[in-house]
């Protein structure tokens, strides 16, 4: 709790994303997975959050999917990299709803000769908080309320082994080294992202999408 009135409630964006092997097509190299989830394991995100509208990119079909149950998030096929939009809205329309943007990351940050390993994901993660000023008596109630055992959770995520188990009271160094393994993630993604727009490029004169 932030301050008397507000609330907050710690959560998560990211993805993870599997390389389908030697064997794939061009086009589909991995399956991956965008996602929103709660910082806490066995919290039930739809309590408070209502649906979240990801918004892809505009070769998939359809390029914008609105999701509006539990587990919030979408699991497609492609080989590229791109910037991808999250519009979430709560169970109060008084609160207006948060848009945030997560770069699909599909390939280690090191480089190494060594194939990417097939059965073990690359998994980019961004913990942020929702804070709340004066929600609703009836939105309080939902913040509020106990987590009750679920199967909602992200705890049970066929995901969940590769996912990061974050601490709802972290301490503030904890959250800074958190911040600077971000920041560099979105230094990376910066570079890879103007890479693929240069290959983009070449490529749209050949019809090749993803």
């Amino acid at each position: 709790m932030a301050a008397e009135g507000h609330l907050s409630k710690p959560f998560v964006i990211g993805s993870v994303a599997y390389s389908l092997g030697k064997k794939a097509e061009e086009s589909a190299t991995h399956e991956w997975t965008v996602y929103l989830r709660s910082a806490n394991p066995d919290e039930d995100i739809s309590m408070y959050v209502k649906h979240v509208v990801f918004i892809l990119h505009p070769t998939l079909s359809p390029p914008t999917r609105t999701i509006d149950t539990a587990p919030f998030e979408v699991t497609e096929r492609g080989w590229g990299e791109f910037d991808i939009t999250l519009q979430i809205f709560f169970h109060d329309s008084r609160e207006k709803p948060i848009e945030l943007n997560h770069m699909l990351k599909l390939y280690p940050d090191t480089e190494s000769t060594t194939p990417q390993h097939v059965a073990k994901p690359v998994v980019s993660e961004r913990y942020d908080e929702f804070v709340f000023n004066s929600p609703s008596d009836a939105l309080r109630q939902r913040l509020t309320a106990e987590v009750p055992a679920s199967n909602k959770g992200w705890r049970h995520s066929p995901h969940a082994k590769y996912l990061n188990d974050y601490e709802v009271d972290a301490p503030q160094a904890a959250l800074q080294q958190i911040y600077q393994q971000v920041t560099a993630e979105l230094q990376n993604a910066s570079v890879r992202r103007r890479d693929l727009e240069r290959v983009l490029g070449d490529m749209r004169g050949a019809g090749d999408g993803m």
